[in-house]
């Protein structure tokens, strides 16, 4: 299964998690700061509001921007801070780039999936989660699972002995949530099925170039502009 986004090269040993443990979500609107270590470092603010999904890269302000008002015609949109810029695709982009849309798998950190294929432990460090771990395509998982927030608070994922951690840190302020949506919506925008006629556009030629713009595989880059993770499935 082919999956935008998400971030599987993913995060840290169960026990710590401990020290975040949320039981709920402050509000409709609300966000979570993962901190990724071990073979690559970088941080990820996953934001949310209502029925919208946002995974975004502070270190390069470039955000994947998921819209769920109409479960069956979704929208996407890449974020580019620096340039205030934004590329939007519509359904019909997503099926010409091959883009299977889980609104489960998204909203969930594309983690929602690995609860029916990996061994749930017994005990786990944090009461409102659940410990599972295990084996899942050539790929060794540790995964803490919010129950409140249905979405992983730890994940760690092993890789022929290379190990890549996503830990969620800390809720992120509800107007600093805010603030970015709003910021983002005023953004120029250009439609995906426009790039190609757009390649004068300095900004669109670079994007193109740099492979940001036609194969949306990934949702988090590192300052160099590279990919932090991918999981296909």
């Amino acid at each position: 299964m082919k999956l935008l986004p998400m971030l599987l090269l993913l995060l840290p040993t169960i026990a710590s998690a401990a020290e975040f443990c949320p039981s709920s979500a402050p509000s409709n609107t609300w966000g979570i700061q993962y901190q990724l270590s071990g073979e690559k470092q970088g941080t990820l603010l996953l934001l949310r509001q209502q029925a919208q999904t946002v995974f975004y890269n502070p270190q390069n302000q470039v955000a994947e921007w998921w819209n769920f008002d109409n479960p069956q015609h979704p929208q996407f949109s890449r974020v580019f801070g620096e340039a205030k810029r934004r590329i939007d695709y519509y359904m019909g982009d997503l099926r010409t780039l091959g883009v299977q849309v889980s609104q489960t798998e998204i909203e969930s950190f594309a983690a929602a999936h690995l609860r029916q294929v990996l061994t749930k432990e017994p005990q786990s460090a944090c009461a409102e989660a659940e410990a599972y771990e295990g084996d899942y395509h050539q790929v060794h998982y540790r995964m803490l699972w919010s129950t409140a927030l249905q979405l992983p608070l730890s994940l760690e994922t092993t890789v022929q002995g290379k190990v890549s951690r996503w830990q969620a840190q800390q809720f992120v302020a509800t107007d600093d949530v805010t603030q970015h949506f709003q910021q983002w919506q005023t953004y120029k925008s250009t439609d995906f099925a426009d790039v190609g006629d757009n390649e004068q556009d300095p900004f669109l030629a670079k994007m193109i170039n740099q492979g940001f713009v036609e194969h949306s595989e990934h949702a988090a880059y590192d300052s160099h502009g590279n990919p932090l993770g991918s999981h296909h499935h």
